[in-house]
């Protein structure tokens, strides 16, 4: 997934506007502070969504058979390979 650095900001504020008219939600910090991490966590996920898609699709090329972008067996092997290296590449938890 490629997001530009605009949409980026936009989700964070759309997150932040969320959160900060949530009554149930109190932010600790600064609502602008609050932003920039989402902006991070956002950036960083889709780093992630990027690597793993390059190695999907590379794991998929390099089958001894030629399977088609779009094929109905392509978008199998990816769906399986991408929840593979999804779940090799994921953070660890805090």
């Amino acid at each position: 997934m490629r997001l530009s650095r605009g949409k980026i900001n936009h989700l964070s504020k759309l997150v932040v506007d969320a959160l900060d008219g949530d009554p149930g939600v109190r932010l600790q910090k600064d609502s602008n502070v609050v932003r920039l991490a989402v902006v991070s966590i956002i950036t960083e996920e889709v780093k992630r969504d990027s690597m793993v898609d390059e190695l999907v699709r590379e794991k998929i090329s390099s089958q001894k058979r030629d399977f088609p972008e779009g094929g109905r067996e392509w978008e199998i092997l990816y769906k399986q390979y991408y929840q593979e290296e999804t779940e090799k590449h994921r953070p660890p938890r805090e």
